[in-house]
């Protein structure tokens, strides 16, 4: 198989009931582009038997292999491996649970392409999220802007990366954080960001992990931890050239 161009990380825990449509949905458009692509399904050790369907997936489709954790080790490190077990020359990361449909995926990639950007934020106009879900993220993105100057809305959904921001990217958090880490790295290195407003799908099986009060207080300790490690850190922009950052106390 060739080099892939882009790389589909499909993040896997305990969604049995949507793995394979979305899988196979993803690939039906991917290979409608003519492009080349890989599907990796990040498999973080389900007992629901989804294990069982990404190995049957990967034996049954060429394009898609299965990285699996033994045990269930949470999202920071599905999100970090589906970034760095990803070849593409552009990864992204979707939900096994279709509230993204893999059909909308093809306006984000164009959207990369005609902008020539180096991430495309993916933003949900119309979001199918509990309330509490909705206020952490509203909390997140509001102490996001003000400790790092990063004001982008839906911070922990869709993005694209190119290759050259995420090789030249550090990532430390092992919490959902990696999302705003990698994104306040993108931010510092100068990288273009693009967004585009696509459908958020309303969940139809499994059910959601994350509209917890605990993640409220987690994330207000993960910023400011975040906030101080990036302080004074030389980053490097998408061409490879260092640039110093001080972040003020």
């Amino acid at each position: 198989m060739a080099s892939p161009k882009w790389s589909v990380a499909v993040m896997c825990y305990n969604e049995s009931g949507s793995l394979e449509a979305m899988v196979r949905r993803t690939v039906a458009v991917l290979r409608a582009r003519g492009e080349p692509f890989e599907v990796v399904i990040i498999e973080d050790g389900s007992t629901d038997g989804s294990r069982d369907i990404a190995a049957r997936l990967a034996d049954e489709i060429a394009e898609v292999r299965v990285y699996q954790h033994p045990t269930n080790l949470g999202i920071g490190a599905v999100l970090t491996d589906g970034y760095r077990q990803s070849l593409g020359d552009v990864a992204v990361i979707l939900p096994a649970d279709l509230q993204f449909a893999p059909e909308d995926l093809p306006r984000a990639m164009d959207r990369m392409i005609e902008s020539n950007a180096d991430v495309v934020m993916i933003r949900r106009p119309d979001r199918h999220d509990p309330p509490m879900r909705r206020m952490v993220s509203a909390f997140d993105e509001t102490l996001v802007g003000l400790l790092f100057g990063v004001w982008q809305r839906d911070l922990h959904w869709v993005k694209l990366y190119r290759r050259s921001v995420l090789d030249r990217a550090t990532i430390v958090s092992t919490t959902p954080m990696v999302d705003t880490e990698l994104l306040v790295q993108a931010h510092r290195m100068g990288a273009r960001i693009a967004t585009i407003d696509l459908p958020h799908h309303p969940r139809t099986t499994g059910q959601s992990t994350g509209a917890k009060l605990s993640l409220l207080v987690r994330t207000f300790v993960e910023l400011f931890r975040l906030r101080f490690r990036r302080a004074g850190r030389v980053e490097r922009d998408p061409g490879g050239r260092a640039v110093q950052h001080q972040t003020k106390s």
